[in-house]
């Protein structure tokens, strides 16, 4: 493995490549041999979006987490290539044993992903998607305002421009792997927040932009945040094509949202100022109450996490940021068999990254780590070496809980089986198997006291 440049991906593509290839072919275990093909194919795109988009994967200290990756997909490479034999002779006594060793070379893979420096070093969220031409440009919006349902209004784009002196740096307050999020002031002195996509997203057909507003248009709670509208135009631009300067048009797209004036949860629980525990458990309950919500609506969010939950006025967290959600059918799940994948690397689930299945349970791993991060952020004096892991972290805090782990000015003897109730139910969110995690509803019934926790096994990956 010494040969993989550092914080290049290009050796693992190099190897998935060569997965697929072997994948056609294969004579023995051929569904346990697919199965592996496309976790790997996923592992692969994910690499190179974040090589992308991030300067992360440059650093001195990724080097060892790709070799280590890159290691597990040679081993699985190896096994697919054995599978290409009509009998398999060497160590294997037959297909069983073949299916058994392919399951855990996939899951060795999902996990050194996720445990791995990549969730240690990764916020940015990812949207990895087939980008497809929108085969023509859409009839252009009407320039004035005009409200298309109670309450949800599409705004010009000069009147966003006006409200946010042309999207100045100065009005904004937050980036993300779709767009960037401005502060802005309507005529009437409305404050709001506007979200203006990037352009390499504004590009997608226009049914994945309305996907967003089919989504989150309709959804009503004290803890979800509250869409204003949105904004849709072409405009010409002048651009340099075979040396020559020709016009191009080029389409912006903005959702605007309420303005919430105290930040982000990850500002406020990473951040200098101290918050003791009652506050920090009447935000992990509001945060669950509005994920119950969002799941009872078949609202799957797909990018939970500390960045997209917002403080009102009131220090009421609302759930933000809808531009990778989706919405279930009836059933409870579905599996994509593509490699698009969106979301953030330490709240992603193993089913997903591996598998592409997307659930209500998708989020309550989500919901997992961002209360295990609650609970450490700035709270224990213990958590510096383990904050890169928090399930390590709260799974051996939980066994050893004293006083002497948390700041004594900040929770009393009172509140530490509180704390460590939530522990509990955070690593209960974090199970490796979906099945094994308990539904939003558990979570809330178990956070107020009304339904017993069971019994807590040995985390995933954890030695």
């Amino acid at each position: 493995m010494a040969d993989i440049a550092l914080g290049s991906v290009g050796k693992i593509v190099e190897i998935a490549l060569k997965i697929k290839e072997a994948v056609e072919t294969v004579k023995q275990n051929e569904k346990e041999c697919h199965d592996i093909q496309r976790c790997v194919a996923r592992v692969s795109a994910l690499l190179r979006k974040l090589d992308e988009m991030t300067e992360t994967m440059k650093d001195e200290v990724m080097r060892d987490a790709l070799e280590d990756l890159a290691e597990s997909l040679e081993r699985a490479l190896e096994l697919v290539t054995e599978c290409q034999r009509k009998h398999i002779f060497r160590r294997f006594l037959g297909a069983g044993d073949m299916a058994k060793e392919l399951g855990r070379v996939q899951d060795d893979i999902v996990r050194k992903l996720q445990l791995g420096n990549f969730a240690t070093n990764v916020q940015t969220t990812i949207m990895v998607t087939n980008i497809q031409s929108a085969g023509g440009p859409p009839p252009p919006p009407p320039p004035q305002r005009e409200v298309i349902i109670d309450g949800f209004t599409m705004f010009s784009l000069s009147e966003l421009k006006a409200a946010t002196e042309n999207f100045s740096e100065r009005n904004r307050i937050g980036s993300g792997g779709t767009g960037d999020v401005y502060k802005g002031v309507l005529q009437d002195r409305q404050v709001i927040a506007i979200k203006n996509l990037h352009a390499s997203v504004a590009v997608i057909d226009d049914n994945r932009l309305y996907d967003e507003i089919n989504v989150f248009v309709h959804l009503k709670h004290k803890n979800i945040t509250r869409p204003l509208g949105y904004c849709h135009e072409m405009r010409m631009v002048l651009i340099s094509h075979n040396g020559k300067y020709v016009g191009a048009q080029q389409r912006e797209f903005c959702f605007v949202e309420e303005y919430m004036e105290n930040g982000s949860m990850e500002n406020i629980i990473y951040g200098s100022r101290f918050i003791g525990w009652s506050c920090r458990f009447k935000m992990i309950q509001g945060i669950a109450q509005g994920l119950h919500y969002l799941h009872e609506q078949r609202v799957v969010h797909m990018d939970l996490k500390p960045a997209n939950i917002l403080f009102d006025s009131d220090m009421n967290p609302r759930i933000s940021d809808f531009g990778v959600a989706k919405k279930l059918d009836l059933g409870v799940e579905k599996t994509s068999d593509d490699t698009n994948i969106v979301g953030t690397m330490p709240y992603m689930p193993p089913e997903y990254i591996d598998q592409g299945t997307v659930s209500t349970k998708c989020d309550v791993y989500a919901f997992g780590i961002t209360l295990l991060g609650t609970i450490i952020g700035r709270m224990s004096m213990s958590s510096s070496s383990y904050s890169w892991n928090p399930i390590q972290w709260a799974f051996e805090a939980r066994d050893d809980l004293r006083m002497e782990l948390f700041k004594p000015s900040l929770c009393c003897k009172s509140q530490l089986m509180q704390i460590k109730k939530c522990m509990e139910i955070g690593l209960l969110c974090v199970e490796q198997d979906r099945e094994h995690r308990p539904t939003m509803a558990d979570v809330l019934a178990m956070l107020n006291g009304v339904k017993e926790l069971p019994a807590l096994k040995r985390p995933w990956g954890i030695e």
